[in-house]
């Protein structure tokens, strides 16, 4: 079985189990855990709701911070949790963590308690799985300072990332289903630390998506950047929108792209395969210092279009620089032809490696909606 699903089955672990009773201040309820890997070990991070928040009259006491971060090394993941819950002194209940966070140096090879996870699984599917650029430390560390959990922000910012076409959220059920077929990768949201003297967190600290993780069979492949994301939201979720600055003679135009379809026909060609991709969108003007925008209209859909069309073919150089199909171009071959599909079945990954792709965009431009600058 591949490393990568093992991965999933491992973070599965540290979802599952129950508890005995317990008062509410003796539990360490999770919001958010990061793995990370410590030597021939693991470090397990827990971020979990800080029950001193809580107050009579009050649901939660601003004045306290409302989460608390603890960690705990072992040579299993198990005895990690283990670790941090000693460490913080409560009981540990990770079946409510919405996060999951790989350190970078993990590289998805989590071996440990896979018979253990694929027998006991009882936990969270749809938590978020993400990868951290350093080490998930240090995306749990980063504790924001309103709403009621902290983790809720860094939810929020992979969502808000979804819906502008920037980035993909991806649930552990889903990882997992992708990662089930030998010939199927996934992308999961690549998340950095960074300093910006925010006042919402309690160190003056953010986190912010940098890209992707490619992940394909055993291994962590490697990271796709910004633009690559946004391909792959485009190529892949029907209806997908995305905002996005395009100039015209010196000057910014503010695009919003909505309604967008990718039609993707493959076939071989001296004994290479090859997939012609059509994309089609429509789009408002949400802000220029144009005199006269739609008067501008073909020139504006024209550097538009473009600008879709390097997005996707980014994606897909990528994909195909790993041999990696985090697109599911294996079930647009077999939905179109399955003698075609049995004709690379055998070494998927080289014909992904050699495939040669086309990608062409019609966008059309709504006159109504547009805003001056």
């Amino acid at each position: 079985m591949k490393r990568l699903i093992i991965v999933i089955l491992a973070a599965a672990v540290i979802l599952s189990g129950c508890s005995a009773h317990a008062e509410l201040n003796e539990l360490a309820i999770a919001e958010a855990i990061g793995i990370d890997r410590a030597g021939d070990g693991y470090t397990v991070t827990l971020q979990y709701f800080n029950t001193d928040t809580t107050g009579g009259t009050t649901a939660i006491d601003s004045s306290q911070p409302n989460a608390v971060t603890v960690s705990g090394s072992g040579m299993t993941i198990e005895s990690a949790l283990g670790a941090a819950s000693y460490s913080c002194g409560k009981t540990v209940m990770p079946g409510s963590a919405g996060l999951i966070v790989f350190g970078k140096d993990a590289a998805f090879d989590l071996m440990d308690s896979l018979s253990f996870a694929a027998s006991h699984y009882s936990g969270n599917p749809r938590a978020y799985i993400a990868v951290s650029e350093t080490t998930a430390a240090d995306i749990l560390n980063v504790k924001f300072s309103e709403g009621n959990a902290s983790v809720e922000k860094l939810e929020g910012l992979m969502k808000n990332a979804e819906a502008l076409g920037m980035s993909r959220t991806v649930m552990l059920h889903e990882a997992a289903e992708m990662l089930c077929e030998p010939t199927r990768s996934v992308v999961l949201p690549m998340l950095e630390a960074v300093d910006c003297g925010s006042e919402l967190t309690e160190e003056g600290n953010t986190v912010t998506i940098t890209g992707g993780a490619l992940c394909t069979g055993d291994r962590f492949a490697g990271t796709l950047p910004p633009g690559a994301m946004s391909g792959l939201c485009l190529l892949t979720d029907e209806g997908a929108t995305c905002e996005m600055t395009v100039k015209l003679r010196g000057e910014d135009v503010c695009l919003a792209v909505y309604g967008t379809d990718a039609k993707i026909a493959p076939s071989i060609e001296n004994g290479a395969m090859r997939f012609d991709v059509r994309l089609s969108a429509d789009c408002k003007i949400v802000s220029t210092q144009l005199s006269d925008p739609f008067g501008e209209r073909e020139a504006v859909e024209r550097i538009a279009a473009a600008e879709l069309g390097a997005r996707v073919s980014l994606f897909l150089e990528a994909i195909k620089r790993y041999g990696a199909d985090a697109a599911g171009l294996s079930y647009k071959i077999r939905s179109y032809s399955p003698e075609m599909w049995k004709a690379v079945a055998g070494n998927y990954r080289e014909a992904l490696e050699n495939a040669e792709f086309t990608v062409s965009c019609d966008l059309h431009l709504e006159r109504f909606g547009i805003m001056h600058g």
